[in-house]
């Protein structure tokens, strides 16, 4: 699945060339730019594998942990190449995948705040607008 061959990436305002990583839901942002969805079948296909572990007491709380998927490092280098040849500033993506990139031994904090890999900041919760300044990391 070459899904690199024509990505989707759009200009702020501010002159940031953004992209969505996996999600199937667009991203409105403060300036009127709309970064397009992905189809169902992308969101899935780059989905991160989520693990389970229910508590063993009476609570029922269960703790969630995250692992980055081959296919999903497959893309995050497809992704990275991009970032390096300046043709994609940020590539917004799930806080999931987010958790899991911190959390992977060959990555983590160091490798995120030096990639294009962010999660998406709503400073206006009523409108779900996305800020162009800001992204999380």
């Amino acid at each position: 699945m070459n899904v690199l061959a024509t990505p989707t990436i759009v200009q702020l305002s501010n002159g940031k060339k953004v992209a969505n990583f996996s999600s199937p839901h667009e991203f409105k942002f403060e300036d009127g730019t709309v970064l397009p969805a992905h189809t169902p079948e992308h969101a899935n296909h780059y989905r991160v594998d989520m693990w389970e572990h229910e508590m063993d007491d009476e609570s029922g709380d269960i703790i969630l942990g995250f692992k980055l998927s081959p296919q999903v490092i497959e893309l995050m280098g497809d992704w990275h190449k991009l970032w390096i040849y300046d043709d994609v500033d940020v590539v917004f993506c799930p806080l999931p995948m987010i958790t899991a990139i911190k959390e992977h031994a060959d990555f983590g904090l160091s490798y995120l705040s030096e990639s294009p890999f962010r999660c998406v900041r709503i400073p206006d919760r009523i409108n779900k607008l996305v800020s162009i300044s800001k992204q999380c990391l």
